[in-house]
């Protein structure tokens, strides 16, 4: 009897902390199981990546305002092609350049002159080219004056006051025309009594119409918008000196060169890149986004080595 009781007294006491010890693990048995973060939705772990953003930089002929009317739709074709946001940024004459430069988008269109310096420059990639109605993917440069001018031909255009859109990167807003008289032996930095710059096409016109300038340099289907949109009664009012025959659907002056190409950046992703060239490439004919851009579609880009040719003898911009 006594070693019994004395056995009692070893197991009661052990038995007691073995049963305190289980405590702890008996109430986490009942706690409810956490949700493993596998199971929560993939956004909500973490915040889209701002990349996710395509940005198309376009030159601004007009105005910010003019360029998203005509390239949003666009925009909005790719966004539903290829399932990602795209950003338009408007460009200028100059930031088309530090926006590259500083890899800014992915995108880029501009005018063709532009469009190679840049290429120059920041060795971007030309995917396609713009297809454009009753020219397709040419366009040319005008020297026009008034109707009733005294100037008749080239020669005439000694000593003469002309305006231009921009000296150095303008396509047939300018340099276009200059390459032209150059071959034809007239500088008109030097042979015109003045020479300026104009951003508007627009303005040239009616500058010539009103007599502040004699002779303006202004791209094919310039004149044609102006009377669509009421800003010039008719053709004409205005005159094209040198005027090429060789059957392209507007009078103009200079020779024929390649449109405007679309180019993707030397950073832009290359699976993207293709992926913008086929959307572009292959956009039905009816679709509203090409009748908004003024154009009929996109071809495979064009051959632009006559534009390098005319950079390096104008020692333009990236001549070097």
């Amino acid at each position: 009897m006594q070693q019994l009781n004395v056995l009692r007294k070893r197991i009661v006491p052990s038995l007691l902390a073995f049963s305190i010890l289980l405590l702890p693990l008996t109430a986490c048995d009942n706690r409810q199981p956490e949700t493993p973060l596998t199971t929560q939705p993939l956004e909500s772990v973490s915040p889209p990546v701002s990349g996710d953003v395509v940005r198309v930089g376009v030159l601004a002929i007009d105005s910010a305002v003019s360029v998203n009317e005509r390239y949003r739709p666009l925009l909005d074709y790719l966004e539903q092609s290829i399932g990602r946001p795209f950003e338009l940024v408007p460009l200028s004459q100059e930031s088309q350049f530090t926006e590259v430069e500083a890899n800014n988008l992915e995108f880029v269109t501009s005018n063709p002159l532009a469009s190679v310096q840049v290429r120059r420059l920041y060795d971007t990639q030309f995917l396609v080219t713009h297809s454009r109605p009753k020219t397709g993917a040419e366009f040319s440069g005008l020297i026009v004056v008034k109707q009733d001018s005294e100037i008749k031909n080239l020669t005439d255009l000694k000593n003469k006051k002309g305006a231009c859109v921009a000296f150095q990167t303008a396509a047939a807003g300018c340099v276009f025309q200059i390459y032209h008289l150059r071959q034809e032996g007239i500088d008109p930095f030097t042979d015109f009594s003045s020479f300026v710059e104009n951003p508007s096409q627009d303005n040239i016109v009616l500058a010539v119409l009103n007599g502040t300038i004699d002779v303006g340099f202004i791209r094919t289907g310039q004149l044609e918008k102006m009377v669509n949109r009421g800003l010039i009664e008719s053709l004409d009012e205005i005159r094209v000196i040198d005027a090429a025959e060789d059957g392209f659907y507007y009078q103009h002056t200079t020779d024929l060169y390649p449109e405007w190409p679309v180019a993707a950046l030397q950073t832009t992703d290359p699976q993207l890149a293709t992926a913008v060239r086929q959307a572009l490439l292959n956009i039905p004919t009816t679709h509203p986004a090409l009748m908004a851009a003024k154009i009929n579609g996109f071809v495979p880009a064009s051959n632009y080595e006559e534009l390098d040719t005319l950079i390096e003898n104008l020692k333009l911009k990236s001549w070097q």
